[in-house]
Order: structure tokens, then sequence, then C-alpha cells
């Protein structure tokens, strides 16, 4: 398709359209990975063999062999494909891992509720959540499951993540890649990511030797950093290590609800270094 200028100079419009079929692309692969974490890996699969089905069918159409299809459909059909490839490639992947969190003997164990002795790896700083009034606070600590022993003394392992329920005040302090084990009770996460199990914890971990070296000086950073803070007022203390190293174990709650409801998160995650 073309046109043609003031100048009398003609224009080809096919190639000023933007090319969209990376885009298309990259969309429909975050979007199809976001839509199976709440779909079963059976469901994912059958996601992704549709989507390959759909563009086996309409490739060779678009390239002549079934027909001749018009300028337009041709152009905006790739568009198309490549959105189905990108379906086929977030559904995949995400099968794959959902495979994994929905493995059936953890899965037992988690829906019968039982308790539990589990060895992880801890992966983020515990962070505090607001609890009722003359309770103790609660840590969330994400980390990964090496194995877990159930009352049978049957062992699972499974590289999934888990995320523990901490009260007693000896989890906090403790740093990503530190290997401990826990005794708790499993249930159930409420869905939509690849958390596994939740592991609610009474008492202390006991500890498997100390963090990676790494990570215990970059504790010793963050340490330092919040000692510097504490003379300030408590949102402005908590908000200032987010900023700039994104440590948010000290923002209150408050705060934290506003940067979410203001969609400002980013500012307090890795990219708060930018802002620092």
């Amino acid at each position: 398709m073309s046109r043609r200028t003031p100048g009398n100079r003609v224009v080809d419009t096919a190639a000023e359209a933007p090319d969209l079929r990376l885009a298309g692309l990259a969309v429909a692969a975050w979007l199809a990975a976001l839509a199976c974490l709440y779909l079963t890996a059976t469901m994912a699969v059958l996601l992704a063999a549709t989507a390959a089905g759909l563009a086996a069918v309409a490739a060779p159409h678009l390239l002549g062999r079934l027909g001749r299809p018009c300028a337009p459909l041709r152009r905006y059909g790739w568009i198309a494909v490549a959105a189905l490839i990108g379906v086929v490639c977030g559904a995949s992947a995400t099968a794959a891992r959902l495979h994994v969190r929905d493995a059936t003997p953890l899965r037992a164990l988690v829906d019968e509720r039982v308790r539990v002795s589990a060895e992880l790896i801890v992966r983020d700083d515990p962070r505090p959540v607001r609890g009722a009034a003359g309770r103790p606070a609660t840590l969330l600590v994400a980390t990964e499951l090496v194995h877990l022993t159930g009352p049978d003394g049957r062992r699972v392992s499974a590289p999934v993540r888990v995320l523990v329920l901490a009260t007693d005040p000896a989890w906090r302090g403790r740093l990503p890649g530190q290997r401990l084990t826990a005794e708790g009770r499993l249930t159930a996460p409420r869905g939509g990511d690849l958390t596994a199990a939740v592991l609610t914890v009474p008492g202390p971990p006991t500890p498997h030797g100390p963090p990676p070296w790494l990570q215990r000086a970059a504790g010793t950073l963050r340490a330092g950093l919040q000692r510097a803070c504490a003379p300030l007022p408590d949102e402005q203390g908590g908000l200032l290590p987010g900023l700039i190293v994104g440590d948010t174990s000290a923002l209150p709650a408050t705060v934290e609800e506003d940067f979410r409801a203001t969609g400002m998160t980013h500012l307090n995650a890795v990219s708060g270094t930018n802002v620092g």
C-alpha cells in the first residue's frame, strides 16, 4: 500500500507502520505466564498446545500455501502468530514450574495440614506484618525448600518456594542464603504465584552454619544504614533505607500501603538504588 506526498513522491505506508510482532510476543508471553499461575499444570499445557495448533494453522495461510490472504491480513496476521508463539512460551515455562509446585507428595501433606520438620534456605530478609494489638508481630520469610520430614518419617524433597510465618524473635536478622531447620504446620498458599506451601512456625529456627560472606557483608551495611536512620521519625527513618538499598524491614505499614495505593512500590525495590 502506498501514497503520494505533496512533492509527488511515492511513499510505502506499510514501511511506516510499526512492527508489533516482537511486542505482541512479549506481552502474550507475560500474560500467559500470569494467567497460568491460577491454573493447574495440565491446563497450562493445554493452553500452550491450543496456541501452538492455532499458530501452525495460521502460518501456512499467511505464507500463501493455503490461499492468498490480503495485505492487511498478512500484516496483522503475523502479529497474531507472534502473540500465539508468546502464549506457547509463557504457558510452557509456567507449566513446568507448576508441575514442581504441585507435586503430589508435597501437595498431600499441605492438604492434610500436618506438622513437619523442614530444611529451608532463606531467600529474602524477614519482613514484619501488622498484627493484632497485644500479640507478637508476625514475620514473613521467603524460603526455598530443601526437604521436609512428615509425621510418619517420610522425607519429601522439592525445590519449591515456601513462605514461613514466624512469631519468634529469633527469626529477625536471618540473611538470604542461610540454611536452617524449622518445625511447624503446613497450610495451603492463597495462590497466584509459585509458592507451594505456607509453614506456620511458632518456635525459633535451627541454623546450619552462617550465611554466605557476601550476604553477611550486605547485612552489615544495611544494619549500619538503619542505625544512621534511627534518629529520624519512624516514617522517614523506615523509608530512607528502602529508597537507597531496598530495605523495607523498618517501613511502617501505613507508608507501605500508601506506596502500594499510588503504584510506587518499585521505588523501594531494586530500582531504589537509582533514587539513592
